[in-house]
This record gives C-alpha cells, sequence and structure tokens, in this order.
C-alpha cells in the first residue's frame, strides 16, 4: 500500500507517463521495488538490477465494442427473465463480483447500483481497500465499463450481493482469485481478455487461477471476446527460402489496419510455450510503399532466460489509419510451427474467427459467452466481431451466446456492445437461476443454461463455434419439474454428453 501511495506521487508530480504495456513482472513476492504484489509475483517499473527472471506484466483488454444503436430493446423479454422475477427469484442468497479495470469517473452512476463494496487488488494485496480512496495509475482505468457490467447484473439479479473489484493485469488477477476463494463467491464476471501468455489453449499462469477457482466451487464467467475480425493463424512456410513466411495467399505480408491509439498493432505467437527456444522469429512492418517501419526481434533462445515465444509490433502514430503489412522472419529453426496472430489494432484482412479466443475463454473451467444482438435475438447470428471456437487443442468453445447491444445508464443513449455486455448477461441470469435452487452449484446452474440453450435451438446437432451451446434463453419456471428440467425431449446429442459429465464432476 505504501509502495503504491509513493509511486502515485511521484508519477503525478513528475508528470511521468507509465506505460502499461511496458511493466514488468517477476515471480517474486514483495519484491522491494514493487508498485503492487500478489502472493506470486510482483509488478515493477523497470526490469530489476539483480539477476531476477523477468517478463512483461501481462494487462487485461476489455472486450466492449465501439457501435451506434438506439436504446429500445427489451432484455429481460429476450432472455425470458420476467417470470423468473414475478415468483421472486431475484438472485438473493448469491454473492457475484465483477472484475474489471474501468471503474474510475464513475463517482455518481455506482450510486445507482444499489448497496455494493468494492475492493482494490492493485493498492492492496488482500483486497481490502475500497477502489474509490486511490486515483486510477493509468489513463485506460477511467471509464464505466466495469459499472456497466454491474449494471446489467443488478438488473437481472436485483437481489445479488454484488461486489466491485479492480483488476488491471495479471498480479492483481491473482489477488483477485485468492479473495473470491477467501470470500466464498459464487460467480465472477469477468468481461476482459488476457493475451500472449499461452498458445489460447487453456494452459499458462492465467489458467492455474481458474482452476484453483473451480476448486473452490466458484464460476468464472468470462466474455469470448472480440477477436473474430482480428484473428489469423497459419502454419509457417518458406517455399522460396528467403526466410520469409508465405501467408495463405503466396503473399508475404499480411494486411492490417493501424487504428490503435496506442500504436499497438499485433503480435505474433507460436506453439513453444512449453519449449521455448527451438525457434525465433523476426516480425516486421512495412508501410503501403514497402518501406521498414518497425521490426521486433527478441531473441527466442534456449540460453535466453526471458525466452517468450512472442514477438509484439507497434506501428509509428502517423501511420494510424493507414494499413500496414506484417511480414513474420524465420531466424532459426525447422519445424513446422504453427502460428497464431492478433491484432489490437484494426481488422486483419483475410481474418479467420475460428479458434480466435483468448484467455482465460478457451480454458475448460471457466463459462465463456459469446455475443448476439439483443434484437431479433432469437434468430440473429453471433456479432461478426465475437470470438469463435474451438479453441487450439480442439475444445467446444463458447459455452454459450447471450445478448449485446444493451441499454445501459452509465452509456446513456449509446449501448453496450461486444462479449463485455454478454457475460454480465449470463451472470445474472445464472444467479437468478440459483436463487431459485439454493441446492444448485454454480457448475450445475450453468449446465442448466446450456441444456435450455440447446433445447431452444431448432436441429441443434453439433457445438456451433459461434454460439457454443445456442442462445442464452430461460424457461418459464412453472414448466419446470421439480428437478429444474423443462418438460420436452432434449435435444442434446451425445456428442457433448461427456463434456457435461466433466463440467460436473469436481476438479480433483
Amino acid at each position: 500500500m505504501l509502495l503504491f501511495l509513493l509511486a502515485e506521487t511521484v508519477f503525478a508530480s513528475s508528470g511521468y507517463s507509465v506505460d502499461p504495456w511496458e511493466l514488468i513482472r517477476v515471480d517474486y513476492a514483495n519484491h522491494p521495488d514493487a508498485l503492487a504484489t500478489s502472493e506470486l509475483g510482483s509488478v515493477l517499473l523497470t526490469p530489476p538490477h539483480d539477476d531476477t527472471l523477468w517478463s512483461i506484466e501481462s494487462i487485461p483488454e476489455l472486450d466492449e465494442q465501439a457501435l451506434d444503436g438506439v436504446v429500445d430493446e427489451r432484455l429481460e423479454d429476450a432472455i425470458g427473465i420476467g417470470p423468473w422475477h414475478d415468483l421472486g427469484h431475484l438472485g438473493q442468497g448469491i454473492k457475484v463480483a465483477v472484475f474489471d479495470l474501468q471503474w474510475f469517473g464513475s463517482e455518481t452512476l455506482t450510486q445507482e447500483l444499489g448497496a455494493f463494496s468494492s475492493h482494490d487488488c492493485w493498492a492492496d494485496s488482500e483486497c481490502n481497500t475500497p477502489i474509490d480512496s486511490l486515483n486510477p495509475l493509468f489513463d485506460f482505468e477511467r471509464g464505466v465499463h466495469g459499472v456497466a457490467c454491474a449494471e446489467i447484473i443488478r438488473d437481472l439479479a436485483p437481489e445479488a450481493e454484488l461486489h466491485l473489484v479492480r483488476v488491471n493485469g495479471q498480479t492483481t488477477f491473482e489477488n483477485a482469485v485468492d479473495w473470491a476463494i477467501r470470500e466464498e463467491i459464487d460467480l465472477i464476471s469477468m468481461s476482459m481478455t488476457f493475451f500472449n501468455e499461452s498458445f489460447y489453449d487453456g494452459t499458462g499462469p492465467i489458467s492455474e487461477p481458474i482452476e484453483r477457482l473451480e476448486k473452490a466451487g466458484i464460476l468464472m464467467v468470462t466474455s469470448a471476446g472480440n477477436n473474430a475480425l482480428n484473428h489469423y493463424e497459419d502454419t509457417f512456410r518458406d517455399s522460396d527460402g528467403n526466410g520469409f513466411h508465405e501467408f495463405r495467399d503466396g503473399r508475404e505480408t499480411l494486411p492490417i489496419r493501424a487504428e490503435g491509439n496506442d500504436g499497438r498493432v499485433a503480435a505474433v505467437l507460436w506453439d513453444e510455450f512449453e519449449r521455448c527456444g527451438i525457434n525465433d522469429f523476426e516480425v516486421r512492418l512495412l508501410d503501403s510503399a514497402g518501406n521498414r517501419v518497425r521490426e521486433s526481434d527478441a531473441l527466442q533462445d534456449f540460453q535466453n532466460e526471458k525466452c517468450a515465444p512472442v514477438e509484439r509490433i507497434r506501428a509509428p502514430t502517423e501511420l494510424n489509419g493507414d494499413w500496414v503489412y506484417l511480414q513474420i522472419k524465420r531466424v532459426s529453426g525447422q519445424d513446422p510451427m504453427p502460428l497464431d496472430i492478433m491484432s489490437f489494432s484494426g481488422p486483419i484482412w483475410g481474418a479467420m474467427p475460428q479458434n480466435s479466443m483468448a484467455d482465460p475463454a478457451p480454458h475448460p473451467f471457466s463459462f465463456a459467452v459469446a455475443a448476439v444482438p439483443v434484437d431479433q435475438y432469437a434468430h440473429s447470428p453471433s456479432e461478426e466481431f465475437s470470438s469463435q471456437g474451438p479453441t487450439h487443442g480442439a475444445r467446444f468453445k463458447p459455452d454459450i451466446a447471450a445478448p449485446d447491444g444493451v441499454s445501459t445508464r452509465s452509456y446513456g443513449l449509446n449501448r453496450f456492445y461486444g462479449t463485455s455486455a454478454s457475460a454480465p448477461v449470463a451472470t445474472g441470469a445464472l444467479a437468478v437461476r440459483m436463487s431459485a435452487a439454493p441446492n444448485l452449484s454454480p457448475r450445475e446452474a450453468a449446465s442448466d443454461l446450456q441444456d435450455w440453450a440447446m433445447k431452444g435451438t431448432a436441429r441443434w446437432t453439433k457445438p456451433d463455434p459461434s454460439l457454443g451451446a445456442g442462445r442464452l434463453r430461460l424457461p418459464n419456471p412453472k414448466e419446470l419439474d421439480d428437478k429444474g428440467c423443462a418438460s420436452g425431449p432434449l435435444q442434446a446429442t451425445l456428442l457433448l454428453l461427456p463434456l457435461f459429465l466433466l463440467r460436473r464432476k469436481p476438479l480433483e
């Protein structure tokens, strides 16, 4: 806490601008130079002066989408929650936490949430300090995203016990998970995505906290992501032997729209997170005239202790709004290596929606939610930006779809779009389901939502890479039998039977 206050004072007085994507992570709790710390690691402003192993602190991205829309929808009607409210099922007795990084600048709006508690996991590793007691260190933390997510949950589950939790990186995520386990939270809604920590296959440093939540009986409800138009995957090929990757259309460049205000364009990953150093790649960025404007050439070598199978690239700010062209050059290695490219800027030309979910959505114990427009919800496909499955490793994902494009007080006349909005919709529906059946675990309630989604999907025969089990919709509670099952034949095929059995089995 003292370290954070000192750091905040120094930054405020000096005018120093912190680049959050260049903060340092060491797997060393309570490092003497820590800005924030968890039981597993610390966040530093610069690399340590000794030989301590370090990496870049992973900062999550919000999964909201900026689109125009007139507010005229009825969310409650779309998901069928009204009859549940009429019977008094309002989320009572259910503890819900919202993990987010945008809580600041919303002081008047949070007053409309009713009773809630807040927890700052950056300023305090125990998450016992209220969020509004300190100012944010990063500009991206100013906004109403977290409040909008909380509003949706409050509207759908008005009597749930609501907790707002500041999570702005991997280290604070670890703190928040520890806090949730101590506080016996039931449901976590997190509309954020971590990139570059795994090959998006359910492994990596974000996976261990998810597994601990599952063991504690807490369900992580997470946005599937908005990456369908910003994703590309391939296997390295170089038929002419010049060292440069040939993309699927035969060209050696991949067009990406440079639209990020901070200059970040893309990250290139390859499948060596468990054995980094066999292959070494260099990433270059060209302008429309073919001039090289940037390159990224981190050393991937067995002898490099900071080896990571990742290359990140930025564009000069003067190219913002232009198309730029990505090149991948192999420096060393021989394997036919799978590559995954994610844009943090604009769309990728020839984008590949499949396998476009990033952590923690691909994890088998996360409940990943895709987005479907709330208007014409029963018949609309998923949003074109909504990340799709399956995962690397062919795991069935997303788990379910829910509405986006919903109205919130915090966004005013603008609708709230993206899987950021659909995840809290699913969380609110889960809280209502659990309040109606207090003996249900969060995992069992999630399986019920999937069962009901499949029943509402005509000709459902196999997992849908864009909708998962289908569109979330609660049945009329008066038509449920004493076991909580809706009447009528179950349309789920045997294809998903092992998956549902897995979901109901506690983590060993």
